[in-house]
C-alpha cells in the first residue's frame, strides 16, 4: 500500500517547483524518501532555500547517491506525466489505507479484552473519521481572520445564525445563544421549573432543525412528552397527566402531537452513567450530527471508575461532559441541583452541590430562583422566576424575570412597556 515512484514525484514538486504541500513524515515509506521530507522539513524551519546542494549538506553523507536520487526525480515526473494535485492526492489515499488498515489489525487484537465494547467502537469510529480528514489543508491565521471578520459582517447585517438561541430574549440579548463547545449549567432547587426550562430550550432549538438529545435520569419518556405537548397545546399538564381533558383539550392535545412527533429529538431514560452518556453523544452525533445535548441532572450520573469521594466522581463526570462539548463541537446544557440553604437566598457558584468542580468546568452557569418565597409556592399557578446568569466565560452577566406558567409547563417573556 504504497508508491515509491510516486512519493519521489511528490518530493520533485517540492524541490523543484517549490509547492508548499500539506505532508508528514509517515506520508513516505522509503526511508530515502523519509530522510529527504525530513531534511525538507528542517530547512523550511531554520528558513534556509530548499535545492539538491542543500538537502544534501542537512543530510550530511553520501551526497553523490543522493544528487543522483534527486536528479533522476524530473525524468520520472515527465514519464509519468503526473501533475502534483494528482500525486498529492494519491499518497494521501495510500496513507489512508495503510492507517485504516493498521487500525483495524489493533482492533483484532485490543477487541478480545474490552469491556465497554460501544464505547469502544465510538472511538474507532472517531479515530477513523481522524484518518479520513487527514490530507485536509489546516487553515492560516489570515483564513481564520478573514472567516471571523464574516461573522462579524453578517452579524452588522443581521444575518447571523440564529438556530442556537434559547428563545428568552434577554438571556439571549446578553449570551447569544448557547455556543458549541461550551458546557452551560442550569442550577436550581426543586420546584422551580429546571427540567421545563431545559425542554423549552430543547423545542425551540430542535425546532431550527437541530439534532437534540435529552438524557434524563429523572422522569420517564412520557412526562417529557406529556411538558412539551401542554406547553404547545396550552392545556393543563395535569389534566393531561389524569386524562381528564374535554373534547376541545382533547382535539388540541392530539393535533400539537402531530406536530411535535416530527421535530428533531431523541430522550434516553436508560443511561446512567457518564460512560454511558459519552457512548449515547458519539452515536448520535456519528450518525445523526448531534446539535445539542441535555442532561437532567447532573448529580444522578454515577461513574463506573472508583473514587474517593463523590466529589472527585462529580468532578470526573463534569471534565467529561465538558470534554464532550469540545470534542463533538455542540453545545452541552446540565442541570443541577442546588444545596439545600439556596432556598433561603439568591443562590451563589458556592451553592452548586457536590462539586466546586462544576463550577470550574462550566463555561456558563445560570441560576434558577423565585423572586418572591411564599409559604404556598406549589399552589401558584404562575409566578415570576429570575434567571440569573453568574458565569459567562466568554461575555457578561445578566439578571432577568419570566413568567413560569406551571398549569401549561411553559416560561414566557415578560411584555415590556
Amino acid at each position: 500500500m504504497f508508491d515509491e515512484e510516486l512519493e519521489r514525484i511528490v518530493l520533485y514538486y517540492i524541490i523543484f517547483e517549490q509547492e508548499e504541500l500539506e505532508l508528514e513524515i509517515d506520508d513516505f515509506i522509503s526511508l530515502k524518501n523519509q530522510k529527504i521530507y525530513k531534511a525538507i522539513n528542517t530547512l523550511k524551519n531554520k528558513k534556509k532555500e530548499i535545492n539538491i546542494k542543500s538537502i544534501c549538506q542537512e543530510i550530511g553523507k553520501n551526497e553523490a547517491d543522493i544528487v543522483e536520487y534527486i536528479s533522476q526525480m524530473q525524468d520520472e515526473t515527465y514519464k509519468y506525466k503526473c501533475s502534483v494535485d494528482y500525486a498529492f492526492n494519491k499518497i494521501k489515499e495510500l496513507t489512508k489505507k495503510r492507517k485504516t488498515f493498521n487500525l483495524i489489525q489493533k482492533m483484532q487484537e485490543e477487541i478480545k479484552n474490552v469491556d465497554e465494547i460501544e464505547l469502544y467502537i465510538e472511538k474507532n469510529i472517531k479515530e477513523l473519521n481522524q484518518i479520513n480528514s487527514r490530507g485536509q489543508q489546516e487553515k492560516s491565521f489570515l483564513d481564520m481572520v478573514v472567516d471571523t471578520t464574516n461573522i462579524i459582517e453578517q452579524k452588522m447585517k443581521n444575518e447571523y445564525d440564529y438556530k442556537l438561541y434559547t428563545g428568552f430574549m434577554d438571556l439571549d440579548k446578553v449570551t447569544n445563544g448557547l455556543h458549541e463547545e461550551e458546557l452551560t449549567v442550569i442550577g436550581a432547587r426543586p420546584g422551580v421549573g429546571k427540567t421545563t426550562f431545559a425542554l423549552q430550550i430543547a423545542e425551540k432549538i430542535a425546532r431550527n432543525g437541530l439534532k437534540v438529545a435529552i438524557v434524563s435520569l429523572e422522569m420517564s419518556e412520557n412526562q417529557i412528552i406529556q411538558k412539551i405537548i401542554s406547553r404547545r397545546a396550552g392545556v393543563d399538564s395535569n389534566k393531561i397527566r389524569k386524562g381528564s381533558l374535554n373534547d376541545i383539550e382533547a382535539q388540541k392535545v392530539t393535533v400539537s402531537a402531530m406536530e411535535i412527533a416530527d421535530l428533531p429529538i431523541t430522550i434516553t431514560t436508560k443511561t446512567r452513567t457518564i460512560e454511558q452518556i459519552e457512548i449515547f453523544a458519539r452515536k448520535l452525533k456519528n450518525k445523526e450530527n448531534l446539535g445539542l445535548l441535555i442532561i437532567d441532572y447532573i448529580q444522578l450520573i454515577k461513574s463506573k471508575n472508583k473514587f474517593n469521594s463523590r466529589e472527585q466522581e462529580v468532578a470526573e463526570i463534569t471534565r467529561t461532559l465538558k470534554l464532550l462539548s469540545l470534542e463533538l463541537k455542540i453545545p452541552v446544557i446540565g442541570l443541577c441541583q442546588l444545596n439545600r440553604n439556596a432556598s433561603r437566598n439568591e443562590p451563589t457558584l458556592a451553592d452548586l452541590r457536590e462539586s466546586g468542580a462544576i463550577e470550574q468546568d462550566a463555561d456558563n452557569v445560570i441560576f434558577l430562583y423565585r423572586e418572591k418565597e411564599t409559604e404556598n409556592d406549589e399552589e401558584l399557578t404562575s409566578e415570576n422566576i429570575i434567571v440569573d446568569l453568574q458565569k459567562q466565560r466568554a461575555g457578561g452577566l445578566t439578571r432577568v424575570t419570566l413568567k413560569f406558567v406551571k398549569t401549561f409547563s411553559e416560561f414566557r417573556n415578560l411584555v415590556r412597556r
